[in-house]
C-alpha cells in the first residue's frame, strides 16, 4: 500500500520480508480498527465502572478541585459517565466519531493537565492517557469501521 492511498487490505506483496504472510494480513486487516476500538472500550469501562458505582468519583474529584472548577463532583461523575458509557459505544460501534472525540479530548486534559510531565506508569506518567487519547484520535478519524453498528447505518458522524 502506498501511504495515503488504498484501503486497510491493499497490501503489496511484493514488498513484504515474507511475501507468503501477504494473504493472512489481508485477511486479518478488516479486524484490526474493531480490535482497537473494542480494547479501547474495555479500557474505559474499567475505568468508569468504579468512578458511577464504587465510590471513586470522590478521588477524581480532586483534579477538578485542583482546576478550580465549580461542582468538582459532578464533573467526576460526568467523567465517569463518558468512560463507562463510552465504552460501552465504542466496543458496539455505535457514534463513535462522537465518543472518540470525547475520549480524545479527556485525555489529552489528563495527559497535560494533570498528568504532565511526569512519564512512566510508576511515576504517575502520561505516557498511558497520551496514547489511549491517540488511539480515540484515530477512531475519530477513520471511523468505527467494520463489524460496527454505525457501518450499518445509512449515515454517521
Amino acid at each position: 500500500m502506498v501511504f495515503g492511498r488504498g484501503t486497510d487490505s491493499d497490501i503489496d506483496h511484493n514488498r513484504l520480508y515474507v511475501p507468503a504472510a501477504g494473504p493472512l494480513y489481508t485477511s486479518l486487516a478488516p479486524y484490526a480498527w474493531p480490535m482497537l476500538r473494542i480494547a479501547l472500550g474495555i479500557i474505559l469501562i474499567t475505568h468508569g465502572y468504579p468512578k458511577l458505582f464504587q465510590g471513586a468519583a470522590q478521588g477524581a474529584s480532586r483534579n477538578f478541585v485542583a482546576f478550580g472548577w465549580a461542582y468538582p463532583l459532578a464533573w467526576a461523575y460526568f467523567i465517569g459517565v463518558v468512560e463507562f458509557f463510552g465504552g460501552v459505544l465504542l466496543i458496539l460501534g455505535l457514534f463513535t466519531r462522537i465518543v472518540a472525540a470525547a475520549i480524545a479530548i479527556e485525555m489529552a486534559v489528563i495527559a497535560f493537565a494533570v498528568l504532565y510531565p511526569h512519564w512512566g506508569w510508576t511515576n504517575r506518567g502520561m505516557e498511558y492517557a497520551l496514547l489511549m487519547g491517540l488511539v480515540a484520535l484515530a477512531l475519530f478519524i477513520r471511523g468505527a469501521g467494520p463489524f460496527s453498528i454505525d457501518s450499518r447505518l445509512r449515515k454517521e458522524f
